[in-house]
Order: C-alpha cells, then sequence, then structure tokens
C-alpha cells in the first residue's frame, strides 16, 4: 500500500519537459519586452531631440514676429493721435490767423499738435503725469533740435503767399478777409496743414529692424533684401551683406529727403541718433479747416 501511495504522488515524466518550456516562454517575453522598451525609448529621445532642433530654427523668428507686432501695435497708436494733433493744430490755427511761429516748430498750432500727442510720451491722466510728460517731450525735443530735428512739427499748406496779392490788396496784401464771399476767395481762406511728428520706437531689437526697414523703403532698396525672414536679411541673396547694417549705412550718408515740410527730413540725422540706439519714425498727418480770422501773409506756404 505504501508503495502504491508513492507511486501517486511521484511526479510524472512528462510534467517536467512542460514546466521548462513555461519557464522558455516566460524568459522570451521578458526579452521581447526589454527589446520594446528600448526600441520606445529611442524612439522617444529621437522625437525629443527633434523637438529641440525644430523650437531652436522657429524661436527666433516667432519673438521677432512678437516684438514686430508689439511695436505696430504702439506706432498705430501714434499715427492715431498724430491725426488727432493735425485736427487740434487747424482748429487752434483758424482763431489765431494761421499763426505757424517760428517755422512750425513754436506757436499756437505747434504747441496744440504737441500736448495731443503727450499721450505716447507717458500718462497724461492727471496734473502730476501730464506735467512730468511735458518735461520729458521738452527734454526730448531739445535734444533732437540740436540735432536738427525738431519733435513735431507743422507746416501750412494753404493759402499761398500768391493769395494775398490777389485777394488782400485792399489790406496791402498783408491779410486776406475770412469771410470774404468771392468764388475764387473760398479756397484762399481754407487753412490746410500738415503735422510731422518724430515717434521713437522703443521695443528692443523690433525697433532698430522696424527703422532700417523704412530707411530702406526711401532709398528704394528695400526689394533687394533677402533672406528667411526680416530678422536677419541679407542684401540680394541669403549669402549677401548684412541688410540692416547696409541700410543704415546708405541713410547716414542720404541727407534729407522731401517730405512736406520745410527743408524736408534729414535721413542721415536719423541714422545718427539710430547709432547711439535712438531710434525714430516720421508720422504724419494733414487737415484742411475754414478760417475763422484773417490769415496772415507772414505763416502763408510758399
Amino acid at each position: 500500500m505504501l508503495s502504491g501511495m508513492l507511486r501517486l504522488s511521484a511526479p510524472t515524466p512528462s510534467h517536467a519537459p512542460r514546466s521548462e518550456s513555461f519557464g522558455a516562454l516566460r524568459d522570451g517575453e521578458r526579452g521581447q519586452a526589454s527589446r520594446d522598451g528600448e526600441s520606445g525609448q529611442a524612439l522617444r529621445d529621437s522625437e525629443s531631440g527633434q523637438a529641440i532642433v525644430e523650437a531652436a530654427l522657429i524661436l527666433p523668428a516667432m519673438v521677432f514676429l512678437i516684438l514686430c507686432a508689439l511695436q505696430l501695435t504702439l506706432l498705430q497708436q501714434a499715427r492715431i493721435m498724430v491725426e488727432y494733433a493735425a485736427f487740434n493744430a487747424a482748429r487752434t490755427g483758424i482763431v489765431h490767423n494761421a499763426n505757424n511761429g517760428n517755422n512750425g516748430t513754436t506757436g499756437p498750432m505747434h504747441d496744440a499738435a504737441a500736448f495731443s500727442v503727450l499721450p505716447t510720451e507717458g500718462q497724461t491722466d492727471d496734473f502730476t503725469h501730464l506735467a512730468t510728460a511735458w518735461a520729458n517731450f521738452q527734454t526730448k525735443q531739445n535734444t533732437l533740435r540740436a540735432a536738427g530735428l525738431p519733435l513735431v512739427q507743422v507746416a501750412v499748406l494753404n493759402p499761398h503767399k500768391a493769395d494775398f496779392a490777389k485777394f488782400g490788396s485792399h489790406l496791402n496784401g498783408l491779410e486776406i478777409d475770412f469771410d470774404d464771399m468771392r468764388p475764387d476767395a473760398a479756397r484762399a481762406t481754407l487753412l490746410s496743414l500738415q503735422v510731422r511728428y518724430l515717434y521713437e520706437l522703443k521695443v528692443p531689437f523690433a525697433n532698430k529692424v522696424v527703422q532700417s526697414i523704412w530707411f530702406a523703403s526711401q532709398l528704394g532698396i528695400l526689394t533687394t533684401w533677402a533672406g528667411y525672414d526680416m530678422s536677419g536679411p541679407r542684401i540680394g541673396n541669403a549669402q549677401g551683406a548684412d541688410a540692416i547694417n547696409t541700410t543704415d549705412n546708405l541713410a547716414l550718408g542720404r541727407g534729407s529727403i522731401p517730405d512736406g515740410m520745410p527743408g524736408g527730413l534729414s535721413i542721415s540725422a536719423l541714422a545718427g541718433l539710430a547709432r547711439a540706439n535712438k531710434f525714430y519714425l516720421p508720422v504724419n498727418a494733414w487737415y484742411t479747416m475754414r478760417m475763422q480770422s484773417n490769415p496772415y501773409l507772414q505763416w502763408a506756404a510758399p
């Protein structure tokens, strides 16, 4: 009986090979899982490296676009304020005999225009901030005048000096009756003016690029700029000379360009200020109103 029990409890020979096959299968599965894990890790490392390369290529262009968008938004605000300045200058001039002061850099029309653009210089929501903004404006204006560039300038475009001999002969040709009803005199009693404001570009990097683009457009060489984007343009092709430095050097020797103002605008002076990291861009606006006081010959357009 004991021998029978021993026979029953002894493992059959067929069990041993089956156990070995299960172990081999588990070992194979573990090996395959290990190989899959290594392959997945390598794939993830490859994707991470690719993402870093793509970020390195795209990030500079994205930062450049964001900075330029910010600078252009501020420039648009300045344009709106200059349009408002032209309106206020004209409204002031029609009751002050078109008094344009000293070549449009002083006088009531100049001051009206200057006060109108003060919000681009700082806060103006109370008297303290207004006084600070005006002081900053005067400091900047004195600096620019030393370079031959008025910060704000007003130019009278109408009436013309020839109109005074024709319509103001009864006033010794020195003024014209603002309420002269003669059909030909109607045009002569319109005050037309131009306001130019040299707006300071303050957004880093974008200020230099935006000003250089404007220089290139005025010099007629913008179409020669080439490159993948405007953050690093070249002259002619991607292997050409640096477009920004080349343009700035050309502007430095250009002199003045006509812009409707007496004497035009000195590009070379603007380029000289840019060498001192002061970047300015002219913003212009025009307005016309009918005179409410007699225009005087001394402030008429040529």
